[in-house]
């Protein structure tokens, strides 16, 4: 047999939780039946009237609670709220009984003693219901019309004087009279501050100069233009295919064998390896050494002495595949036969030539990261300035394969190598010092005047080689206003005031005061507190 299982929702309450804060939670409920569990010293449950408000709640909202605790406190509350009450979820709950209490004569209490109020006529179902309607309870989770009350009984009583907010309020009125003169004494003292921007007119001088470059520091002398070089480099190993125009012949000489004979000495001739003899137009030499016998006389004839030795052309080719025939020969006395020589052939072939390795170094140089450049300038800091007409990449110990004199079969030689990027660059401050020089030398004939832009900005370094550069730039040159004689001048001034008296100065053209709040109008007398900037137009 399947059993009933009756849905119930449970309820834990926090120790902040107060009366309004339960009965939302009990509207909220899906469920008919809840079970409340209160924290272990019950929080907003020890009182009886709350429990009481739980009890009306409940009720109106058509749904059954039911206390889960073990306190014995709160039995007798419940039974006079006629609230189950359950040790725990697993017990059965019960409304606890009311246990009847013995009064003495002493305790009697006199009516005519009692407040007014308790005879006011309000039964407690009034008086709940009038506490009901002041909680802040959030109506739109109620679905049960009834609940809501239509008027609110306003019950008026006495009001006490609380101390404790007449002790607030005079805390608050005395901690913003603090922050007033407080305030006051920043705005007056310490904030103001006085801005006063001046434009000057300004010329321009146009300056060409050549500067001599150096390697090492120690040989600097920005005064003279006499500038050292900062150099930095980045490696890349690259690699190029080129054409192989070196030609070379190769082949086979022609071999053979001659005889070799002598009939004039009756002693043995040697012909050491290598001597020559020719025949055809063509050039042989012995391939190794041969001794020809002396003459023998036999049965009163003359025998000549005869040896066989082998030879081979000096120079390769098909020409030299003579026939049998006579040769020349170089030692004296010996006469030389040859048969047919053979082997003889030649042919012209594609090899590396040192004009390749030279080309293929140059293409190297060339070929390298499209941002190769843009890698270096990065290196550079901005306390330096590039030469970019020094960047030079320059291919160390090339490797060529095939290599120099070597057959390149498919008419292509392959070269590697280590490629060194490099460029050059000089002090910033040091450019400006020689600027600055020659600038101060063009205008030292002109009173008051001082420098406002040193070009260094816009300078154009050109006609680069190892040793010299040539620099370009416009200076501007414009009054000169020693700022101390004119802090001096507009102290305590106002703006229309301070105006005045600059706009009074050859070569100022503009004159901008700004304050550093809008109750401020007076420059002020601290020099920390007033900044003078001079713009260039």
């Amino acid at each position: 047999m399947s059993e009933n299982i009756v849905k119930k929702d449970v309820i834990y309450l926090d120790i902040e939780d107060d009366i309004t804060d339960i009965v939302n939670k009990i509207k909220k409920s899906k469920e008919r039946i809840i079970a409340i569990v209160p924290p272990k010293n019950l929080g907003s449950l020890r009182s009886a009237v709350n429990l009481r408000l739980l009890a009306r709640s409940a009720e109106k909202a058509d749904k059954k609670i039911v206390i889960v605790s073990n306190s014995k406190a709160l039995r007798p509350m419940c039974a006079v709220a006629k609230i189950p009450i359950a040790q725990s979820l697993h017990n059965k709950p019960e409304v606890p009984e009311i246990d009847v209490i013995k009064v003495d004569d002493d305790e009697i209490i006199d009516g005519g003693k009692l407040p007014i109020a308790d005879f006011s006529g309000d039964t407690p179902e009034d008086k709940e219901d009038e506490i009901l309607n002041n909680l802040d309870i959030d109506e739109s989770i109620d679905d049960n019309k009834d609940f809501k009350s239509k008027a609110a009984k306003n019950v008026k009583t006495p009001k006490i004087p609380d101390f404790k907010k007449f002790r607030k309020k005079a805390f608050i009125i005395g901690g913003l009279s603090i922050a007033v003169i407080v305030f006051l004494v920043w705005a007056i003292v310490f904030a103001p501050s006085a801005k006063v921007i001046i434009s000057a007119k300004t010329n321009s001088i146009s300056l060409k100069e050549k500067i001599k470059l150096v390697n090492s520091d120690t040989l600097e002398d920005a005064q003279k233009g006499v500038l050292a070089t900062k150099t930095e480099s980045l490696e890349q190993n690259n690699e190029v295919t080129v054409d192989a125009t070196g030609k070379k012949d190769i082949g086979e000489a022609s071999k053979g064998t001659i005889t070799l004979s002598q009939s004039s000495e009756s002693e043995a001739v040697t012909v050491l390896k290598g001597t020559a003899f020719s025949a055809g137009g063509c050039n042989f030499v012995t391939t190794s050494n041969a001794t020809i016998p002396g003459v023998k006389v036999r049965s009163g004839n003359l025998i000549a002495g005869s040896t066989t030795v082998g030879i081979q052309a000096t120079e390769i080719g098909e020409k030299c595949n003579l026939s049998p025939q006579t040769y020349i020969s170089a030692v004296e006395g010996v006469s030389a036969k040859g048969e047919a020589l053979s082997g003889g052939t030649k042919k012209t072939i594609s090899v590396v030539s040192q004009n390749d390795i030279d080309n293929a170094k140059q293409q190297l140089a060339k070929k390298s990261d499209n941002n190769i450049e843009s890698q270096l300038l990065s290196k550079i800091d901005n306390s330096f300035i590039a030469i970019k007409d020094s960047y030079k990449a320059t291919a160390e110990n090339p490797v060529a394969s095939p290599s120099i004199n070597e057959e390149a079969s498919k008419g292509k030689v392959t070269v590697k190598s280590k490629v060194i990027h490099n460029i050059l660059a000089i002090k910033r401050d040091s450019l400006a010092t020689f600027i600055e020089n020659r600038a101060k030398q063009k205008i030292e004939k002109v009173e008051n005047q001082k420098i406002y832009d040193n070009g260094v900005k816009k300078i154009a370094l050109t006609n680069y080689s190892d040793k010299e550069i040539t620099a370009s730039t416009e200076v501007k040159v414009g009054p000169e206003i020693k700022e101390s004689e004119l802090r001096t001048k507009i102290a305590d001034k106002k703006s229309g005031e301070v105006q005045s008296i600059l706009e009074k100065i050859e070569g100022v053209n503009k004159v901008e005061v700004k304050f550093s709040y809008f109750w401020v109008n007076k420059i002020p007398k601290d020099n920390d507190k007033l900044s003078i900037e001079f713009t260039v137009e």
